[in-house]
């Protein structure tokens, strides 16, 4: 008897023993993270890194200008000259009358004058009033009708290019205006644009044109650059400097062009871009503020 509750006793302090081992603490290891909260982690950190990465490959950021694409030009000789925008052509899109002023008297004319054997010219005008043009002013330029006088302004040096387009659609013609400069100087510039058509950039069209220290040139515009046809060419018959009277001349004849200044033929040049269209005036300014150019008068007579 004493035995058996020896050996209960005994058995009570195992059980007891193991009770308490049941609790005592398994580990030392801090509880698992909620596993949402782990991923959110895992995901904010590799953002960072790529982060990290991105700003280490990727350069700072510099301000600076794609270059326009260069265009090959047909002819080898023609180049392509940038210039500051050309001011929105303003263009006279109805006839305020068949004609703006009765054709001038038949002088007789010299052999060689291109005007020679073509009558009398379908478009004659000497300014009398501004009704067969776009007159306009703005911070580039402006034309106005003064004295029988088509003043042409060009306010800023800015190599800026202003013009206005009358009506007629011309293709082949003799094209002719009397100009008369005030102050100016170097490449200070003024002339005629023929056969200008409208595009999605404009008018686009030829420009003859002669310069202050008598040089002349023939460029094409074709809605963003120049392309120079004829580079500035220096003639003997361009009556250069301040307060000059010349008389500027171009035939259109299909792709052919011929330049004249003062019933000279200065040069020719063949071109087949753009076979009709509009006709105008143009003026830019290089060296003088102001730079003023008048018009006398304009005609253009249509070829046989």
């Amino acid at each position: 008897m004493r035995i058996q509750q020896s050996l209960l006793a005994l058995a009570l302090v195992l059980i007891g023993i193991s009770l308490a081992a049941c609790n005592l603490p398994a580990s030392t290891e801090a509880p698992p993270l909620d596993q949402s909260v782990a991923n959110t982690a895992a995901a904010e950190t590799i953002i960072a890194q790529l982060t990290e990465v991105v700003e280490t490959l990727t350069p700072a950021a510099t301000e600076s200008t794609l270059p326009e694409p260069t265009q090959t030009p047909v002819i080898s000789d023609i180049t392509e000259t940038v210039l500051p925008t050309t001011a929105p052509t303003a263009v006279q899109t109805e006839p305020a009358a068949t004609a703006t002023s009765p054709p001038p008297p038949t002088p007789t004319l010299d052999a060689n004058d291109p005007k020679a054997g073509l009558g009398e010219p379908a478009f004659y005008d000497t300014f009398n009033n501004g009704d067969s043009w776009p007159l306009y002013t703005d911070k580039h330029v402006s034309f106005e009708v003064e004295d029988s006088h088509l003043v042409m302004t060009a306010f800023n040096p800015d190599n800026y290019n202003g013009w206005i387009l009358t009506w007629p659609v011309i293709s082949d013609f003799y094209l002719e205006m009397t100009t008369k400069t005030e102050q100016c100087s170097g490449k200070d510039q003024y002339g005629t644009i023929i056969r200008a058509v409208k595009t999605d950039q404009g008018y686009i069209g030829y420009l003859y044109g002669i310069s202050c220290d008598g040089h002349y040139s023939l460029r094409r515009w074709n809605g963003q650059k120049y392309v120079q046809l004829v580079d500035w060419t220096p003639s003997e018959h361009i009556n250069a400097g301040s307060n000059q009277t010349n008389r500027i001349g171009l035939m259109a004849n299909g792709s052919l062009f011929s330049m004249y200044a003062n019933s000279k033929l200065i040069g020719e040049f063949q071109d087949d871009t753009h076979g009709e269209g509009r006709f105008g005036v143009f003026i830019g300014s290089v060296n003088t503020s102001d730079l003023q150019v008048l018009v006398d008068e304009i005609a253009y007579w249509d070829l046989p």
